[in-house]
C-alpha cells in the first residue's frame, strides 16, 4: 500500500504554548516550531489566533514548504474556541481533523490503540481513561487552577509560594531553602521579600503559567532533600496518583493489564514526582505498563493522525 502523498501538519497546544509539526506522507519530520499559548480561556481568541499563525506560517517557512502542499491539517488544541476557519486559511488544499488531547498522550508513548489511562501533568492536569474492547471511558480533572488542578505544576508552584511565606515568617513546621531559592528565582533581596513577592503576585501580576514554572525550584530542592519541599511533592504526586487511580477503578479490575501513560511538564522532575505516582498505581494494579510519553506532543499527533489514515485504506 502507498504512502499518502503530500505533507500533514499538526498543532497541539493549550494554556502555555502550541506547537506545530511538520511531517511528509511517509512519516518523516521536517520541523516543528513552538508559539503562544491558544487556549482561549486564559488568552483571547485574537491571541490564539496570533499563536496559531505564527506556529504554522513560521513551521512552512522554516522548511520552504508552500502551504498549497499541505494534504492534511490535524490539530488537539485544549479548551480552544478556535474555528475551522481559521485553520483552513493558513492551508487551503488540506483536510481538516480534529483529535483530543489525551489521545495525544498514549500517542507520545507510540500507542495509536489506546487501552488503559493517560495522566497529563503539565499546568494543569487532566486523566483519561478508556478501555479499546468496548469504549467506554472517563475523564477526570481538567477543572482548571481555580476549581481544580491538583497534581498539577500549577499546584505545586503555588503551594511552594504559600510555604515560602510560612517559612519567612517562622511559621514552617520544617526547615527549607524555599524562601531563598524563590528570592533567588525572582531576583529579591530577603529584605524586599515580602513587598517584592506581592507586588509580584498581586500588581504584575504572576500569571498561571508563571506559578506554574515554580514547580522546579521545588522539585530541584526536593531532590536535595529539603523537607518541606519532599512534603510538597509527596501532596501533589499523592494528588495526580488519586486522580490516576480513580480513571482507572472505574474501568479495570485490579488483575487486568492495561497502559498508563504520563506526559506533561512535571514529569520532567523525574523520580521525585513519578516514583510516588508509578508505586500508588502498582499497588493496586500489579498487571499495569507504566509508560512516560517522551515523543514531542505535535509530532505525536502527526504520527497518529498518519497512522489512523493509512487504516481507513486497508
Amino acid at each position: 500500500m502507498e504512502r499518502q502523498p503530500g505533507f500533514l501538519i499538526a498543532l497541539e497546544g493549550g494554556g502555555t504554548r502550541c506547537q506545530a509539526a511538520l511531517l511528509d506522507g511517509a512519516g518523516r519530520l521536517w520541523q516543528t516550531l513552538d508559539a503562544g499559548a491558544v487556549n482561549t480561556n486564559f488568552v483571547s481568541v485574537e491571541q490564539g489566533q496570533q499563536a496559531v499563525r505564527q506556529a504554522v506560517t513560521g513551521v512552512l517557512a522554516t522548511a520552504e514548504v508552500p502551504a498549497e502542499a499541505v494534504r492534511y491539517f490535524v490539530t488537539a488544541l485544549v479548551a480552544s474556541n478556535l474555528g475551522a476557519d481559521t485553520f483552513r486559511a493558513l492551508c487551503p488544499n488540506a483536510t481538516y481533523r480534529t483529535y483530543g488531547e489525551l489521545q495525544v498522550v498514549f500517542a507520545r508513548a507510540g500507542i495509536f490503540r489506546p487501552h488503559g489511562v493517560a495522566v497529563v501533568a503539565g499546568t494543569g492536569s487532566t486523566v483519561w481513561g478508556v478501555r479499546a474492547d468496548d469504549g467506554r471511558e472517563v475523564i477526570l480533572g481538567g477543572w482548571g487552577a481555580l476549581l481544580g488542578d491538583e497534581g498539577s505544576a500549577y499546584a505545586l508552584g503555588l503551594l511552594g509560594l504559600r510555604a515560602a511565606v510560612r517559612a519567612f515568617e517562622q511559621r514552617a513546621p520544617a526547615s527549607t531553602g524555599l524562601v531563598e531559592a524563590i528570592s533567588a528565582y525572582f531576583n529579591l533581596s530577603l529584605d524586599e521579600f515580602r513587598s517584592g513577592l506581592i507586588d509580584l503576585v498581586y500588581r504584575k501580576p504572576l500569571s498561571r503559567t508563571e506559578i506554574a514554572k515554580l514547580a522546579t525550584v521545588v522539585t530541584s530542592l526536593a531532590s536535595r532533600h529539603d523537607p518541606l519541599a519532599l512534603r510538597i511533592t509527596d501532596k501533589v504526586s499523592t494528588d495526580l496518583a488519586a486522580l490516576a487511580l480513580n480513571a482507572a477503578r472505574r474501568l479495570f479490575q485490579p488483575s487486568e493489564p492495561f497502559d498508563v501513560v504520563l506526559a506533561g511538564g512535571l514529569v520532567n522532575a523525574g523520580e521525585i514526582m513519578l516514583g510516588p505516582v508509578c508505586q500508588r498505581l502498582r499497588a493496586e494494579f500489579p498487571s499495569v505498563t507504566l509508560q512516560v510519553g517522551r515523543e514531542a506532543p505535535a509530532v505525536a499527533l502527526g504520527r497518529l493522525a498518519l497512522h489512523d489514515l493509512q487504516e481507513a485504506l486497508c
